[in-house]
């Protein structure tokens, strides 16, 4: 899958800094057309893979489309990749089979920060980039409009309450202080309020490291999904 002109120009204002003009940022991936996707799986910060400058911004945003060519431009990195992100592909991949679902994956930071130490020091001097990763995750999810957001793991949970806490509605008691581990067996935590006038369910589980091939231990996530995507329908 390739995106269009008029996409392809949204998409590029969301990968690079403009100051350095440097692809810095990945605000979305999945396989297939985003708009048409009900789940987005939500990380903490995206993982950096291979580097692109801005004359492959076309070919790295159509990769951000297609999971094929996103393999075949960041092969050797994603052997490297960690469990959380290869979780998420299995996760992804489990979807689709049980649902036909093409889940988006995204960050509430879209910065690619090398690690959580650089994230942390980014996060503290508020720097441009932060600013900007934080803002791209509220441009995605209006842009796309999801009916289900989950954010798994601690890390991204603990930043995404941070951030978002005020502007939820319908949050369960144990917002505020539950762990992933807690909130993910409560199903529906909160409901995040949309531009269009709706709004998207919001879970939280453990993170995708945990999940492994089939995702055993995640019944009580599947559960919630299973009945979430029949009632929806």
């Amino acid at each position: 899958m390739t995106v269009s002109v008029g996409f392809f120009k949204k998409i590029s204002d969301w990968i690079r800094d403009g100051y350095s003009q440097e692809i810095m940022y990945r605000p979305f991936q999945v396989n297939g057309n985003p708009y048409k996707s009900r789940v987005f799986l939500v990380g903490f910060y995206p993982e950096t893979f291979a580097h692109f400058h801005l004359d492959d911004a076309k070919i790295y945003a159509d990769s951000l489309v297609d999971q094929e060519l996103f393999e075949q431009l960041n092969g050797v990195e994603i052997d490297a990749a960690s469990r959380e992100y290869k979780g998420s592909l299995n996760f992804s991949q489990w979807m689709k089979e049980k649902f036909g679902e093409n889940v988006v994956l995204t960050y509430v930071n879209a910065f690619m920060a090398k690690d959580d130490k650089q994230f942390k020091q980014m996060k503290k001097e508020n720097h441009v980039l932060y600013q900007t990763g934080k803002r791209l995750f509220e441009e995605v999810l209006h842009e796309f409009g999801p009916e289900i957001i989950i954010i798994q793991g601690s890390k991204a949970f603990d930043e995404f309450r941070e951030i978002y806490q005020d502007r939820l509605v319908h949050k369960a008691d144990a917002f505020h202080t539950g762990t992933v581990q807690e909130l993910e067996k409560l199903g529906i935590i909160a409901e995040y309020p949309l531009r269009n006038g709706e709004t998207c369910k919001v879970l939280a589980c453990r993170n995708m490291s945990y999940f492994g091939k089939e995702g055993a231990t995640f019944g009580k996530v599947k559960e919630t999904l299973s009945g979430l995507l029949n009632s929806l329908e």
